[in-house]
C-alpha cells in the first residue's frame, strides 16, 4: 500500500465483498489466495473508511479531530506492530507477522495517520465531484483540471444566461 491508501479508501465505493475485492487489486494490495478471507471482512473496511472521511473532514474544516474515529484508526494500527530493522540498504519499517487483513488495515490506517498528522499536507475535497485529493498548492480547490474546466464552464454559462 502507498502513502495514498488513506484517501484512495475514502474516495472507494464498497457496496460489496466485490468492490472491496476490486480496490484492493487495483491498489496491487490483495494476493490472490487472500480473496476469500478479504472479502468476508467487508464491514471493517467500511468503519476504517468511515472514520477517514470523519477525519478528513475535521481536518478540512479546521475543527478537532472526532475522539471515536481518531480511536477507531488508532485500534487499525495497534493491530499490527512495527520494528525498525537497520540492513546494509538503509533502515525498514517492519510488520511483524499478521493475518492479510489486520495488515491491510493497519497499512490504511498509518496511511491515515501520515496524511493526517504532518501539518504539511493539506488534504481538500474537490469542490466539483467531491472526491478526496491531497493539495499540492495551496489555492487549489479542485482534484483534477477536468473538474476545475467544469466548474468554469457551468460558472460562465450561468452568467451569460439571459433571464426570461
Amino acid at each position: 500500500m502507498n502513502s495514498a491508501a488513506a484517501l484512495s479508501l475514502a474516495n472507494v465505493r464498497l457496496g460489496s465483498a466485490g468492490d472491496l475485492a476490486a480496490w484492493l487489486e487495483a491498489e496491487g494490495a490483495l494476493e490472490p489466495e487472500e480473496h476469500a478471507e478479504v472479502s468476508l471482512r467487508l464491514a471493517e473496511f467500511v468503519t476504517l473508511r468511515a472514520s477517514i472521511r470523519e477525519l478528513l473532514d475535521a481536518s478540512i474544516g479546521g475543527g478537532p479531530f472526532p475522539a471515536a474515529a481518531v480511536e477507531r484508526i488508532n485500534e487499525a494500527s495497534a493491530r499490527v506492530p512495527r520494528v525498525m530493522r537497520l540492513a546494509q540498504d538503509g533502515a525498514a519499517d517492519t510488520p511483524l507477522s499478521a493475518g492479510p487483513t489486520p495488515l491491510l488495515l493497519a497499512r490504511i490506517a498509518w496511511s491515515a495517520i501520515e496524511l493526517l498528522g504532518d501539518p504539511d499536507r493539506s488534504p481538500r475535497r474537490c469542490g466539483a465531484c467531491g472526491i478526496y485529493f491531497e493539495a499540492t498548492r495551496s489555492d487549489r480547490v479542485w482534484c483534477s483540471n477536468a473538474c476545475g474546466n467544469r466548474t468554469r464552464v457551468a460558472r460562465h454559462h450561468a452568467r451569460r444566461r439571459v433571464p426570461a
